[in-house]
């Protein structure tokens, strides 16, 4: 969808930050491809991508989704924004704990993530395939989704393949988290742990539904037996029946995973962006853990200037889904 304002903005915070690279003494490009950032610098540490961030942006989908493209190409980003406030929702998306919405005692709570997710219904008859969804009542708001890692249920929970959990530590605390998944603070849904995300068993949800490439209507099947349910004639008439995708969330592992399929060092993400704020013609830096913009860790003016991200706007490539997985065709959702 077009945005004429989103990318003055966006055209604007990066002009400033361009330009503050320039008088840095660094070289900069102006890449003509959306693929790319809409600005990149050479520093003596490596390539830095400049990306630019309105209020609208400041989203863990966009945020993480710009910095493993970043990581992808071995180039750290410089986040460009307008204002603190959202300066402060960018930090809370890449700090304490990095991508994740909370942590606690070893037990992580994610962000919901844009993609659906797809199930397994080869143990039915009518293998299907097909995306989880949930149930609501009533003709609210789709409801807030959550996803955190816990020790219970205790037992077996649905699960893929090569994934044990019935292991636990000398605590009885189970070696896989539980991975539980709530809408509007009601348990919907169980899995063994953030690696089952990669199509666990239908059951595991309450319904899932497809969209028949025969008929085009959308059937919902409920998750334990795959029976219909439901059969409307869109998105929109399954939504009005009260039937809602649920989320995939956004695993950081996933988010930045390797191309080789091994798991990121997390505690690099630290190292792998900056921040400036840009405001009436004025920019200071962002991050308020590190010193200013000529500080011994500020930004593109101290030692550690930065890599190149993963650039925005409506249609970039890079806000695509970044979870590891393979959103669903849109038809589909």
């Amino acid at each position: 969808m077009p945005d004429p304002l989103g990318d003055a903005a966006r055209q604007r915070l990066t002009d400033a930050a361009a330009a503050r690279l320039a008088a840095s003494g660094y070289d900069v490009s102006r890449p003509e491809t959306r693929a790319e950032p809409p600005a990149i610098a050479v520093t003596e540490e490596g390539p830095l991508g400049v990306e630019p961030l309105t209020a609208a942006d400041a989203t863990p989908t966009t945020v993480s989704s710009r910095l493993a493209h970043a990581r992808e190409r071995d180039r750290r980003v410089l986040f460009v924004v307008d204002d603190e406030t959202v300066a402060s929702q960018v930090r809370s998306v890449l700090a304490d704990p990095p991508l994740l919405a909370a942590e606690t005692d070893g037990r992580r709570t994610f962000y919901a993530g844009p993609d659906r997710i797809p199930v397994d219904t080869s143990a039915f008859a009518n293998d299907t395939g097909g995306y989880a969804c949930v149930r609501i009542d009533g003709p609210g708001p789709d409801p807030t989704f959550s996803w955190r890692e816990a020790d219970t249920p205790v037992g077996p929970v649905p699960s893929v393949g090569g994934v044990d959990v019935g292991v636990t530590d000398a605590d009885g605390r189970p070696i896989v988290p539980r991975l539980v998944c709530a809408a509007n603070d009601r348990v919907v849904a169980a899995v063994g742990g953030v690696e089952s995300l990669r199509t666990p068993p239908a059951d595991a949800f309450p319904y899932f539904y497809r969209r028949d490439p025969t008929d085009k209507r959308f059937r919902v099947r409920r998750g334990e037996d795959g029976a219909v349910v439901e059969s409307v004639s869109g998105f929109a008439s399954m939504r009005a029946a009260g039937y809602v995708p649920i989320p995939m969330p956004l695993v950081p592992e996933h988010v930045l995973g390797s191309g080789d399929g091994g798991d990121p060092d997390l505690d690099e993400v630290d190292g792998s962006w900056d921040l400036i704020v840009v405001d009436d013609g004025r920019d200071t830096d962002g991050r308020d853990d590190r010193g200013g913009p000529d500080g011994d860790r500020g930004g593109p003016d101290g030692d550690r200037g930065g890599p190149d991200g993963d650039r925005d706007g409506p249609d970039r490539d890079r806000d695509a889904p970044a979870n590891g997985t393979t959103a669903p065709d849109r038809t589909d959702r």
